[in-house]
């Protein structure tokens, strides 16, 4: 399998950027080959419906593929571009937030219902109406944070849920102190079902949908690998790798030794590289350096990825990562063992 890397953009930036056309030379060159737009953000469209047709026209018509990213669900705070304070934090109207184990609150956090799925769903069929395929689901699809406790939703809605599957009242404190195995598993299996719907539910005939699968994610934080590959044997991509965008995570032995170590126990859930790509993020922009940005994709195709997503979050990222990308191009490729397509 070739080395194949995407970036995200924004569809005013594509359209309006005076500099946009050198831009895109330099990302073609860095061997980028497909391009995301941002689309839907925890219940929010972040471009024109207008402008999204048009943005997807003009990459095309320079060369790339084209999808869309979305943000579920939202993520606990601006995980976009933390310079930029204009950036809009709340979820949808009529969405429910998560809470913690102590029923508290998660901010700009979102709870899956019928009516996130139906929201996501309209906008989803808008974007394949408009020719789009591929729309990958970031930060985060997912119902708990990043760690090894119990996680998932604790809100009210969910405990009444799981409680009325159990035939009895279950207070949060029996799940997150782990007092019983097998209830444990339960929660867990009802967690995992709700990111299951929604992947399900948002993804009519003849698109393809992305989860990020977050740092040594799993069922704990109601991710599970097996059974999203099961129920969508044919239209589920998965991204993993996730963490280390900076010099301080990854720049220490540690910080590679666990990289390398989630990637690969995640493509074994996988079973299947050719759906798997990387999560190779700067965060904030200039928190990882080019060097080190590009040491990252070496580990990472060392553990046997070849789709590698390259990512700032809303922020762009400066030429002279594209520039140190460039110069890398013939090692990255030669690692692949195939000869460099972009000398």
């Amino acid at each position: 399998m070739k080395l194949n890397f995407t970036y995200d953009v924004d569809a005013a930036r594509v359209l309006r950027d005076p500099a946009i056309y050198e831009k895109l030379h330099l990302w073609r060159h860095a061997g980028v080959g497909r391009l995301m737009l941002n689309g839907y953000f925890y219940g929010h469209e972040v471009s024109r419906d207008d402008d999204m047709s048009a943005a997807k026209r003009r990459l095309e018509d320079e060369g790339f593929e084209v999808g869309i990213i979305n943000v579920p669900l939202g993520h606990g705070g601006n995980a976009l571009d933390p310079n930029d304070p204009t950036i809009p934090l709340e979820v949808g109207e009529g969405w429910r937030s998560t809470c913690d184990h102590d029923g508290n609150i998660r901010m700009n956090t979102t709870c899956i219902d019928d009516k996130v799925i139906a929201d996501t769903r309209a906008v989803v069929e808008k974007y394949k109406a408009m020719g789009f395929k591929v729309i990958f689901y970031d930060d985060d699809l997912r119902l708990g944070r990043w760690g090894g406790d119990m996680q998932g939703c604790y809100c009210p809605r969910c405990m009444e849920e799981f409680s009325a599957l159990e035939g009895r009242s279950v207070s949060r404190s029996e799940i997150f102190e782990e007092r019983d195995t097998e209830l444990c598993e339960r929660w867990m299996d009802f967690q995992c079902g709700h990111i299951s719907r929604f992947l399900r539910g948002v993804t009519p005939d003849g698109i393809t949908s992305g989860i990020m699968v977050m740092h040594d994610g799993g069922r704990r934080h109601g991710i599970d690998i097996k059974r999203l590959r099961r129920e969508m044997p044919d239209n589920l991509l998965m991204r993993v790798g996730e963490a280390h965008f900076g010099d301080g995570d990854f720049g220490c032995d540690e910080g590679k030794r666990s990289l390398c170590a989630s990637i690969r126990n995640h493509l074994a859930l996988i079973g299947n590289n050719d759906i798997a790509f990387s999560e190779t993020t700067v965060y904030p922009v200039g928190a990882l350096s080019p060097d080190n940005w590009v040491e990252k994709m070496r580990l990472e195709i060392g553990c046997g990825l070849r789709n590698l997503y390259l990512m700032s979050g809303t922020a762009a990222l400066p030429d002279i990562y594209w520039n140190t990308l460039r110069s890398a191009l013939p090692e990255l490729h030669s690692l692949c063992g195939e000869n460099n397509l972009f000398s």
